[in-house]
């Protein structure tokens, strides 16, 4: 599955997405990369998977990491993960196990900024 999808982001599939879906996008990939480094590598990869309980092995990790990275450069930059996105939206791939991960991750987030907004205003803190 994973190489079907690096397959129709290395045919140069058109990143046809609205500026909200870009910038949703966007979210989610700095979210998984914590550590701004601007690029997300396997280990962030590791990290996100192990949040959620998955243990992964070296083998898998690698499978999720070829089915995104078109230029083989063992990362994965934002205009990859775009273009993969864009290439799920328009059909030519059905799935991303990535793109299933980032998502996960932005509700994760989300819940964490909630839970900190709440504990704030119960506690009568805040500005």
């Amino acid at each position: 599955m994973g190489q079907m999808v690096n397959r129709a982001s290395r045919d140069k599939i058109p990143i046809n997405l609205s500026k909200q879906e870009i910038q949703t996008y966007i979210k989610r990939f700095q979210i998984i990369d914590v550590d701004r480094k601007g690029y997300v590598s396997i280990n962030d990869i590791r990290r996100s998977l192990k949040n959620y309980g998955e243990e992964v092995t070296g083998e898998q990790l690698h499978e999720i990491l070829k089915e995104i990275d078109t230029n083989m450069n063992g990362q994965v930059e934002l205009d990859e993960y775009l273009q993969m996105m864009s290439a799920v939206k328009s059909g030519h791939v059905a799935y991303s196990r990535f793109a299933r991960m980032a998502e996960m991750e932005e509700e994760h987030h989300e819940k964490e900024v909630l839970q900190k907004k709440v504990t704030v205003e119960r506690s009568g803190g805040g500005l």
